[in-house]
């Protein structure tokens, strides 16, 4: 859903366009669904999920952000298998272009997974998929899904009373790495950045301002 991209000002009667944040993720449903659903105000939000490799996003990033005027750029991906010099160099070529980076290694699901725990060990992907059906299970009284569904559009609404436990398990994370050079962005692991893409996004939800 691309939210409406003018604001009426009650004194002018004009339309005015409102921030625009185009975001660029790797997965082509997975990250889009979750970003879909953040219920922001007085702001675009373009969640697009285009499935191709890490430098390539970047690239295709590079090239909306040159034929639109976009107030913000994002790009959400994955270290996954990808050789560590193209992670590298994904990360090494958005920040060159001043987007935000919101990359997870081994994957987004590690987002997910710190709604609920802390986990600073080294496990594959397909490990975060099973311990996320085990965390839903273990929550089904509490209506959780029998199971974790990768592509579920309903994917924010479910962990969002539980969003300020994943915040603060992201930044304690990734607090060992912030001073680290870029060039060993690969070697960071396990490390989510989504958490600063969420907490650009909730600067625009009115509940969040209040706080």
């Amino acid at each position: 859903m691309v939210y409406s991209k003018f604001l009426r000002d009650n004194k002018t009667g004009k339309k005015e366009q409102l921030p625009i944040i185009l975001i660029v993720c790797e997965g082509e449903r997975t990250e889009p669904n979750y970003f879909d659903q953040f219920e922001v105000t007085n702001i675009t939000i373009d969640p697009r999920g285009i499935g191709d490799n890490t430098i390539r996003l970047v690239e295709y990033a590079i090239k909306e952000s040159k034929r639109n005027d976009y107030d913000q750029v994002w790009c959400v991906f994955d270290k996954d298998s990808f050789p560590k010099d193209n992670f590298n160099s994904a990360v090494q070529l958005a920040q060159n272009n001043d987007f935000g980076i919101a990359y997870s290694n081994e994957s987004f699901e590690l987002w997910y997974i710190l709604h609920f725990e802390f986990l600073n060990s080294q496990i594959t992907r397909d490990q975060y998929i099973k311990k996320l059906n085990n965390i839903f299970k273990s929550k089904k009284d509490e209506g959780f899904p029998d199971s974790y569904k990768k592509n579920d559009p309903n994917i924010y609404r479910i962990l969002k009373p539980y969003q300020h436990v994943a915040l603060k398990n992201s930044k304690n994370l990734s607090k060992d790495y912030e001073s680290e050079l870029i060039p060993s962005s690969a070697t960071q692991c396990p490390v989510t950045y989504v958490y600063k893409l969420v907490e650009e996004l909730n600067k625009w939800i009115p509940s969040h301002r209040l706080d």
